[in-house]
């Protein structure tokens, strides 16, 4: 399968799309072919207002989707979600749906795998990856960077 989509599980930098999304992207930096929303999250217990950005495409040789969500705290790449949807299993009915949710799972599980992260969850400088799945069988990948001071931040939470 080729995908408009390629991860460098080294430094946590993902190419999608024409762009490059890295621990450095800013909300404002993203391309406009990622729809933005603004919404209220509770981070730890904390209500913190996140951008989320998300672009998707089935432009890919064997008509797979990718769908990569971005979540921004500050302004500040957090997250992202990549969903990854095989041409087969693409226009499920519900009850097929959920009955492919381990296929799925072992599809992202292979792509991370591909990309140079063979077990998950995997721990990184950058942060952590793996693949997840939701109370509804959706599956996606996860990158998580972890959070760096701003310039003049102690990051020791002083």
């Amino acid at each position: 399968m080729t995908l408009p989509l390629a991860l460098d599980a080294a430094t946590g930098r993902i190419e999608v799309f024409g762009a490059v999304i890295d621990a450095d992207s800013r909300a404002d930096d993203v391309p406009p072919l990622f729809l933005k929303t603004w919404h209220m999250v509770n981070v730890e217990g904390r209500q913190i207002e996140c951008v989320f950005a998300t672009a998707s495409s089935t432009a890919t040789t064997d008509r797979s989707g990718v769908e990569l969500t971005l979540r921004f705290e500050y302004e500040r790449l957090a997250s992202a979600f990549i969903t990854l949807t095989p041409h087969r299993h693409r226009n499920l009915d519900t009850e097929a749906f959920h009955a492919s949710a381990d296929d799925r799972y072992r599809f992202h599980e292979r792509w991370l795998a591909s990309a140079g992260v063979p077990r998950q969850p995997a721990t990184f400088s950058w942060g952590e990856t793996g693949v997840a799945r939701d109370r509804s069988e959706n599956v996606h990948i996860y990158l998580h960077w972890t959070p760096q001071p701003m310039p003049g931040e102690s990051g020791d939470g002083k």
